[in-house]
């Protein structure tokens, strides 16, 4: 390192030396006390420069994209929509290239962690004294616009994005459509809520997936949910829970209109690091699944698909959930493809990889805005909200979402307990990758079947239950889907069945059923594989009856 020059004016005391030095466990001689006042003098004169320049960020076109009746739904409203909304909002292309694009006449939800310049984001909390307000659009919903979708609102989202349950939203809890006072599965919750049920209030929404937030609510709400190959649709503009693990994607109430989404979004942007080896963009998903519209068995003919043995015995599996799995795979079986059970017992190690390969970034990077030195698009706003955190931020956290003050403690502990356990973590989430891979190729396989969540939805907690009672609601809901989160492999959720409630405690709601959800994951970009994987069971049966 070289120094850059030398300040003018010393700026910084020796107590801020003192200070600074405490917080990476060193004392600095009191000799040279006066040499690091000059030298940390001279960052201050390097910021001094940055903060006269203008950000960097990209362009909002308000002429081409105008927006206009942006506003919190009054409590009363949105508790009509299953308190789905964060923001409401009214965005439309001018253009009348774009207004002919293959997303005209599709309204769109927005989850509520996304950038939409002018539209608070409020995170799913209540942390902040005054919401962090965005200054550019993301890059995908630039890309929406521009496809001619007409967006709509915010979906309200949980707790900084940290609940596989919809019951931590800070403003209000996200209820299932299907079953008011169950969850609608998290972190995208909202997106689900507006999708659910027999009248959907949007087309479509985009949802957020670090360890399965657009699966698992897809899951509990009957829904579509594709989790993308990572780095398959841009990142940029969007509140990031942890670099390795960001993955954002479409949430629909039907297979085609999921592919007609990503094929919308995805693609390289030339502005997100996380995109290496991703195609450019311009791909088309929804044309070629016409072919099948009208013939679904053909979409799977041939076609040999895998039934993951690990996935059917994580602990916490309700039998009921594993055996519709099992019949769904009869199900493609009776449609043409061939089924084989596999195996992959490093599956199972994919929850601890996940854990810590992630909590030391989710408490640095997503909860306390030390975002790594790496390229892209910095939110330098939402990263000064987050740069101090105090007894009351942390309080506040704790009643609504315990797992976030779960994860700001459990980062620390591990970066000081155990150096270099997560860099190990990340290294073997590259040896899960590779396995997956393996199987895929050595049984060629195209596409291969696993339960979403472990059971159907819970019942909500209260805010005067205990943190432990609060955090055994969200036990073992991703054991299936974050594997895939480290993994970075596509796998999308649709509707298998249903299921009658057997919660103990919720005796009075034995008459209720709710949605079972199966995962179909492939390899690495075959995200068309999937598409036609669940085209065929869609068009084939009703899992409203199954």
């Amino acid at each position: 390192m070289s120094v850059v020059r030398l300040p003018e004016t010393v700026t910084v005391a020796a107590e801020q030396i003192r200070q600074t030095a405490a917080q990476i466990g060193v004392q600095v001689p009191e000799r040279d006390l006066d040499a690091y006042r000059v030298f940390l003098s001279g960052l201050d004169s390097c910021i001094d420069q940055i903060e006269a320049e203008d950000d960097y960020l990209p362009l909002l076109d308000a002429e081409r994209f105008p927006r206009s009746n942006v506003h919190r739904p009054s409590p009363e409203d949105n508790a009509k929509q299953f308190n789905s909304w964060a923001y409401k909002v009214h965005i439309a292309s001018t253009n009348t290239e774009d207004k002919a694009g293959p997303l005209a006449g599709f309204t769109v939800a927005i989850k509520d962690n996304v950038n939409i310049a002018t539209v608070p984001s409020l995170l799913g909390t209540d942390v902040f004294e005054d919401p962090y307000i965005p200054e550019y659009d993301a890059t995908i919903v630039t890309r929406i616009l521009r496809a001619g979708g007409t967006i709509v609102g915010k979906a309200a989202c949980e707790n900084f994005s940290l609940s596989p349950n919809s019951f931590t939203n800070a403003q209000a809890k996200v209820m299932n459509p299907l079953a008011p006072g169950y969850s609608a599965g998290g972190s995208s919750s909202g997106s689900a809520a507006l999708l659910a049920g027999p009248s959907p209030i949007v087309n479509m929404a985009i949802g957020g997936d670090q360890g399965g937030s657009i699966r698992l609510p897809a899951s509990y709400c009957g829904i579509v949910g594709l989790k993308p190959t990572y780095g398959l649709v841009p990142y940029t503009g969007i509140a990031p829970l942890s670099s390795i693990v960001d993955h954002t994607g479409p949430m629909t109430t039907n297979v085609l209109d999921n592919a007609r989404l990503l094929s919308a979004i995805a693609g390289k942007d030339g502005l997100d690091d996380r995109q290496m080896g991703a195609p450019e963009f311009g791909l088309d998903y929804y044309t070629p699944l016409l072919a099948y519209a009208n013939d679904p068995k053909a979409a799977v003919k041939g076609m040999r698909i895998g039934v993951l043995v690990e996935s059917l015995e994580v602990p916490g599996l309700d039998p009921r959930v594993r055996e519709k799995v099992r019949v769904a795979a009869e199900l493609f079986r009776s449609l043409g493809a061939e089924v084989v059970d596999v195996s992959i017992p490093m599956h199972t190690l994919g929850p601890a990889l996940w854990t810590i390969a992630n909590r030391q970034g989710i408490s640095e990077q997503a909860l306390r805005g030390q975002n790594p030195v790496r390229l892209g698009v910095h939110d330098v706003k939402l990263t000064q909200k987050l740069a101090h955190w105090n007894t009351e931020m942390f309080e506040k956290a704790q009643l609504h979402n315990p797992a976030i003050t779960v994860s700001l403690l459990g980062g620390q502990f591990v970066k000081y307990a155990y150096p270099g356990a997560a860099d190990k973590a990340i290294n073997l989430s590259r040896k899960l990758r590779d396995t997956y891979e393996a199987v895929i190729k050595d049984h060629h396989l195209d596409v291969i079947l696993l339960p979403c969540t472990p059971t159907i939805a819970n019942y909500t907690f209260d805010l005067s239950d205990s943190v432990g009672d609060k955090m055994g609601k969200a036990v073992g809901i991703t054991l299936n889907t974050c594997p895939l989160n480290v993994s970075g492999h596509p796998a999308i959720s649709i509707p298998i069945g249903t299921l009658p409630v057997i919660e103990p405690g919720r005796e009075v709601d034995t008459g209720i059923r709710l949605p079972v959800g199966m995962q179909i994951m492939a390899g690495f970009w075959q995200e068309n594989r999937i598409y036609r994987t669940a085209l065929a069971f869609e068009k084939s049966f009703d899992w409203r009856i199954l």
